[in-house]
Parts: structure tokens; sequence; C-alpha cells
């Protein structure tokens, strides 16, 4: 057995990782408050430790920059988790919700813009931050860049779950993957669920019906 000094050693740590990481939980939940009051520029690391209780001094030891707490906002939203990148749960999501053993390529799409409906709907805003935080922040600018980039891969991996015999006549699969990213896209949920005011139902079925008559053969 565990002398008492190495078990309470064990436990003082195992108390300070749980300690670290609900500090990190709640700093994060009130950046996810202040962007969405006020945007990321006008928040403030200030308000943003307030609200969780904590120093600034803390928040960064903690998070290390406002931009990493913006980034781990978007990675919750979209992955569940802000300590497990989009890029690395992206595999896992795309099996989940594809590998189910569709019948045929249009129920493929109808699972797609299902899996599409809830990953637009956790990161609407975080998307949004990023596209407004981009226009003027360099580094954000380049974290942007590679978000469309993950975006864009996340298609073409939907994309080779399509046999390619039920693709469009002359429809490749780079403009077949083109054309996916640019309709199930954070600007056309803004559009159609944001200003349109369309139901989240009725935007599902629109990316589903919109997909289908881009891609797939009649």
């Amino acid at each position: 057995m565990p002398e008492p000094a190495t078990r309470n050693t064990t436990r003082h740590r195992e108390a300070g990782a749980a300690s670290r990481a609900e500090t990190r939980r709640r700093l994060l939940t009130a950046a996810g408050t202040e962007f969405a009051e006020r945007g990321y520029h006008a928040a403030t690391v200030s308000r943003i430790a307030a609200r969780a209780g904590v120093t600034v001094q803390t928040l960064y030891l903690a998070w290390g920059s406002k931009r990493a707490l913006l980034r781990a906002h978007l990675d919750a939203a979209l992955s569940g988790d802000p300590d497990r990148p989009y890029a690395d749960e992206l595999p896992h999501l795309l099996a989940h919700a594809l590998d189910g053993g569709a019948p045929d390529a249009r129920a493929t799409v109808r699972q797609f813009a299902h899996l599409y409906r809830g990953l637009a709907e956790r990161a609407a805003l975080g998307w949004r931050l990023y596209r407004d935080a981009a226009a003027s922040d360099p580094e954000i600018a380049a974290d942007w860049q590679t978000l469309q980039h993950l975006r864009h891969q996340t298609f073409a991996e939907f994309l080779r779950r399509v046999p390619a015999t039920s693709l469009r006549a002359g429809l490749t699969p780079d403009t077949a993957t083109d054309t996916a990213w640019a309709i199930a896209s954070p600007e056309t949920y803004e559009l159609l669920v944001g200003t349109a005011r369309y139901t989240l139902d009725r935007y599902e079925q629109w990316v589903a019906t919109t997909l289908s008559a881009a891609l797939l053969a009649h």
C-alpha cells in the first residue's frame, strides 16, 4: 500500500488539478458571456476575470490571453470540450453522424445536414466573433483562415462518404467540396436563421435540399 505521505501528495495534486480545471471553466464561461454582450474587441480581461471571481493574473496563468479564450470558446462549441480542438474531434463527429450505414447518397446528405445544423447552432456566436475580430487583428485573421480550412476539410471528408457515381455529371470532388462548403456556411446560417428567422428545422431542411440539388444526380 502507498505510504500516507504519498497518498497525501497524490490527493493534493488531484485537488490542485481539479481546482485549476474549475478556474479554467469559470473563466471560459465568463469570457463567453463577455464576448456575447460586448464583442471580442470591447471585451476586457479585467471584466472577464471579475465575472469569474479571479484576478487578471489568474486569467493569464490559466489561459494565456484573451485570444486563447476566444479559440477555446469556439472549440468548446464545436467539439464539446475546450481542451479538445475541433480538428482532433472532427473524425469522431463525422464517424458518429455518418457511419450508420445510410441507404443512399441523399440519406447521407440529410445526416450531414443534421450534424451541421447542430454545429452551426452551437458555434454561431464563435464564428461571428472570429469573423469580426479578424478584420482588424492579424493573429485572429490567421486563426480564422485556419478555421476556414478546417471547415473545408469537414466537407471534403463528408463527400468521401458520397459515392462519386452519385454526384452530378461533370462535378469533380473538389468542386463538390467547395459547393458544399459555401452552402452550409456560417454566412447562410446567419442570413437565414439570424436575419430571415428560419427555425432550425427549416434551416436544416434547406441545407439538405440545397446540397442534394447542387451535388447529386437527379
